[in-house]
């Protein structure tokens, strides 16, 4: 029991993957959908899955009866039934997958609503892996008739890239070629990256039509998804997988990089108060600042800001004002209380931002919003109360709202957005392979901002906010749900190396500002009591700090210094390197559930500090003493890294 929660924050344990495979097919079944299609060990189709959305875009996890495998070494075949249930309305289908050495897959669904059945979108849903299809040219058949090539955008589109689908043909690799045919319905495509999801989707009911819709009871349908796979390679035979008790090598670069970005906790305005108790335990962070929603209609208005100063004060922290503004027309009221109330508190912010209501909402290209000031008006209004303080725009969202509300060019000082990695999918892997999304949103984010500095925040697991819907998801199970107000993971070992995997993604890529975690709270670094249940930490009243609180100090004392290459021949294992006064320092992350073995080149007399399940206790009781416990790293002998552990090797100085 504390060994899962020490890893991901919940006892709920997840679904089981099978392999599956027929000669040079793979497939992973998991949940009743299949990830990772491969072929010869080449990813084609990143999942196939059957999903139901309901109104608000929930999806209800199904209920799944009469699970048959067959497998030999030319085919397997998957059968099952599934129901899916929204308060009394059920929906259920028949669903087969069949696969076979050809390089054939069909994905079938016999559909039957129990009940009218009221969804935004139910049926077949294909991810396309990024590598092999982001920026190259593909074959479009149209459910309308024509065919055409298309190259899919290397930048990240603000819209649905293809409309109208009854077939895509794309090439991961010279000479391999991979249509996916959909039945049964009109399908589109859209660009997954926008959520940070490392894929594109496609989809059926296109976007366009009316939702939600009714299914009516006792109606059929059916749908299908038809893989054909072309290969003119030689054939090499089924790939072998990678044994997980292979040595992951990393290497470190001497050449000196982009500077890396300054640290800042995210923090509501209104939770100041609440965290001001903490802030001895906090000081030691070193964090360059805090990033401030101020949000009048959750409690964060102008007289919170002296709570924030102490709170800033304390932690020797700057502040930088993220303000929500209810203004249709003229934003300088709203503006000017805001700046009233810091030169009240005897405090400047060290950059502002303001966005209207609205931009919290998500909408489509094109489609009408409600009225709101425009950017070049706020961004007056903020020079003018905030006088030589720099004037930031964005979004208060994510990055689909930045890229689909694009603020002229040279109006703002800086550009920010948040992500989060649950918006379509909430389970362990999808969350850990959202990282590989991030070099594509950094490339079309500084694509927008022109010269600009990119900050980007607050991040987390969780969600601090809905564009889709009325609210983040309630969580009282503390269980792994989408857009949680509450995710146990950010209190595990999960959410560590996720960070530090995150941090390292970005590293050479010219972010300003990375803002991430709280304080306390649902995304908190202190251990604080809070009203949903907390396994371990609850019945641990003298356990202080969560394990991203080792994380966040780690990326706070590398802010502003010059980043060092960190090679890692496996992606479980994330590494981020920087050049400090007395040496160099390394910060490595295992992104996977098992254990993994790292060998390090290069690095001569180093020590080294590991944050796991073992450790875990000590660093959440005694943060301060963990810290400081530094071992000296064996040479030439590999570390073995627990479960998403995080590591700190040093080299220059001493244990």
């Amino acid at each position: 029991m504390s060994r899962d929660i020490f890893l991901t924050g919940t006892s709920e344990r997840e679904a089981p993957i099978t392999p599956l495979s027929a000669g040079r097919l793979s497939a992973s079944l998991l949940d009743g959908g299949l990830r990772w299609i491969r072929w010869d060990g080449v990813e084609v189709i990143r999942a196939i899955t059957f999903l139901v959305r309901t109104p608000g875009w929930g999806t209800p996890a199904p209920e799944i009866s009469g699970l048959a495998v067959e497998s030999t070494p030319s085919r397997f075949r998957v059968a099952y039934a599934a129901r899916w249930r929204n308060g009394a309305e059920s929906i259920a289908a028949d669903i087969v997958i069949e696969g076979d050495d050809q390089g054939r897959l069909v994905a079938a669904a016999d559909i039957r609503p129990d009940t009218d059945f009221l969804t935004n979108r139910t049926g077949f849903v294909v991810l396309h892996p990024l590598d092999g299809f982001a920026g190259t040219p593909v074959t479009v058949e149209h459910a309308s008739g024509p065919t055409e090539s298309v190259t899919i955008p290397a930048l990240i589109s603000p819209g649905q890239p293809l409309f109208d689908i009854r077939a895509i043909t794309h090439t991961p690799v010279d000479n391999l070629s991979v249509e996916t045919r959909f039945e049964g319905d009109v399908f589109e495509m859209e660009d997954h990256r926008n959520w940070s999801d490392a894929s594109f989707k496609t989809y059926s009911r296109p976007i366009g039509l009316p939702y939600p819709y009714v299914l009516a009871a006792g109606a059929t349908e059916r749908q299908a998804v038809r893989i054909a796979i072309t290969d003119t390679r030689a054939a090499t035979g089924p790939a072998v997988a990678a044994s997980a008790d292979a040595v992951v090598r990393v290497a470190i670069g001497d050449a000196t990089g982009p500077t890396l970005p300054a640290v800042l906790l995210g923090l509501a305005a209104e939770a100041a108060a609440e965290a001001l108790p903490h802030a001895v335990t906090l000081a030691p962070l070193g964090v360059g600042g805090l990033l401030v929603r101020f949000d009048p209609s959750k409690g964060g208005g102008p007289e919170t800001v002296p709570a924030v100063a102490a709170l800033a004060a304390a932690l020797g922290a700057d502040i930088s004002a993220v303000l929500l503004l209810e203004a249709e027309a003229d934003p300088r009221p709203e503006i000017a209380a805001f700046s009233q109330a810091f030169a009240g508190a005897g405090v400047q912010p060290a950059a502002v931002a303001a966005f209207p209501r609205a931009d919290e909402r998500s909408f489509q290209p094109g489609e009408p919003r409600p009225p709101a000031p425009d950017e070049a008006t706020i961004a007056a209004a903020l020079r003018d109360h905030f006088p030589g303080v720099p004037a930031g725009g964005g979004t208060p969202a994510f990055f689909t709202e930045l890229n689909r509300k694009r603020p002229p060019a040279g109006t703002f000082a800086f550009l920010l957005h948040a992500t989060t990695p649950t918006v379509h999918a909430a389970d362990d892997l999808s969350v850990i392979e959202s990282l590989q999304s991030l070099p594509h949103i950094l490339r079309s984010a500084r694509a927008l901002a022109g010269d600009a500095p990119h900050w980007i925040g607050p991040i987390g697991i969780g969600a601090r906010l809905n564009p889709y819907g009325a609210g983040p998801t309630a969580n009282p199970d503390q269980i792994r749900v989408g857009l949680a107000d509450a995710d146990p993971r950010q209190r595990g070992l999960l959410a560590a190396a996720w960070h530090l995997g995150y941090a390292a993604t970005i590293a050479h890529h010219g972010v300003a500002a990375l803002a991430l975690a709280a304080p306390t709270g649902p995304f908190g670094l202190i251990a604080s009591l809070q009203t949903y249940p907390r396994a371990w930490w609850d019945e641990n009243s003298d356990a202080l700090t969560y394990p991203l609180f080792h994380v966040v100090a780690d990326l706070a004392e590398a802010a502003g210094e010059p980043s060092l290459a960190a090679v890692s021949t496996d992606p479980s294992i994330a590494a981020l390197a920087w050049r400090a006064d007395a040496g160099r320092t390394l910060i490595l992350a295992n992104l996977s559930a098992e254990p993994r073995r790292v060998a390090i080149d290069g690095l001569g007399p180093a020590r080294l500090r590991v944050l796991d399940a073992a450790t875990l206790p000590l660093a959440a009781r005694n943060p301060t003493g963990f810290r400081a416990g530094f071992e000296t790293l064996p040479a030439g002998e590999p570390l073995l890294l627990d479960a998403y552990a995080t590591a700190r090797i040093d080299t220059g100085v001493s244990s």
